[in-house]
């Protein structure tokens, strides 16, 4: 866990709220609400301070009833959103948003703000939906965000941006490896490619990978919570270093962590592990860290 390890931030007396992270989910529709509600209680468990969920007005009151602990604003017209957003140190774009073409105008502006700000984005789910229609428009470089298609995602984001069609019949990890490094430098953005092996890719050709042992149940949510977990590590590693270094780093620590905690999941419930198993192995393993970090630095 040495990857999770390197970028938690210390914790001291001298932090006020919302100095390790005030991150923003946006996500959530009438028929999805545990998308975002994932993605938003895993970057809560990681660390943010504070996590605020933009929804539909339908989805508000049931993610609202999840926990006391997010922050929820109903509605996504994006004069709504996007001041919001001013105050946010990174987002999550996609879970349980919906494909509503009435969205298109809030994608356009979120993805114009991150532009222009470099906030840290992380793009997910109905978000790489959008993304798809958008690239046939022409879209930006977004240096600042990271795209984490799973292989069904991945393969229309090929489609959109590469004209390629057959990347779900493609079996050899290196050649799987070697059209993420091309998507990615055709994009101008990273990529984190969710599989049996995490593909880490950034714009300048170098890929990384995230393989620890995981677990074999793939329950549904297991994506959001690397959604929400890679926007903190992301944040972290981009206060440390501005490079596509930290986009590696942050890849490297969130694949470990969401790995490990599945694999500690399974283990304890087996067959039945859910998402919100694999969440409930977090403080464990976040405890267990510091404890080897003070060990290792007493004067920490």
């Amino acid at each position: 866990m040495e990857h999770v390890r390197k970028l938690l931030p210390v914790l001291s007396n001298n932090l006020r709220k919302g100095s390790c992270g005030k991150i923003a989910v946006i996500g959530g529709s009438i028929e999805y609400t545990g998308a975002p509600f994932f993605a938003a209680i895993s970057a809560l468990r990681l660390g943010a301070d504070l996590v605020h969920v933009m929804c539909a007005p339908e989805a508000a009151p049931v993610i609202k009833g999840f926990s006391p602990e997010l922050i929820v604003h109903p509605g996504l017209e994006p004069e709504s959103v996007i001041p919001k957003l001013e105050r946010m140190d990174a987002i999550v774009l996609g879970p349980g948003l919906g494909r509503n073409p009435r969205l298109a105008p809030l994608f356009g502006n979120v993805l114009e703000f991150v532009k222009k700000t470099d906030v840290p984005l992380v793009m997910d789910a109905d978000g790489l939906w959008f993304l798809c229609e958008a690239i046939r428009e022409g879209v930006p470089p977004l240096p600042s965000a990271i795209l984490t298609p799973n292989i069904v995602e991945f393969s229309r984001l090929c489609e959109a941006a590469l004209g390629i069609s057959d990347v779900l019949a493609i079996k050899e990890q290196d050649k799987l490896e070697d059209l993420a490094s091309r998507l990615s430098s055709h994009l101008g953005t990273s990529l984190f490619v969710k599989g049996r092996v995490d593909i880490i890719t950034n714009p300048d050709g170098k890929v990384t990978l995230g393989d620890d042992e995981g677990c074999p149940r793939r329950c549904g949510g297991q994506g959001d919570v690397s959604s929400g977990t890679l926007a903190m590590f992301l944040l972290w590693a981009t206060r440390m270093s501005s490079s596509h270094d930290a986009k590696n780093a942050a890849g490297l620590a969130c694949s470990q962590l969401v790995r490990h905690c599945a694999k500690l999941a399974y283990a304890r419930v087996g067959r039945s592990m859910i998402t919100s198993d694999l969440i409930d192995e977090i403080p464990g393993v976040l405890r267990e860290l510091d404890s080897k970090k003070n060990k290792d630095c007493p004067s920490a």
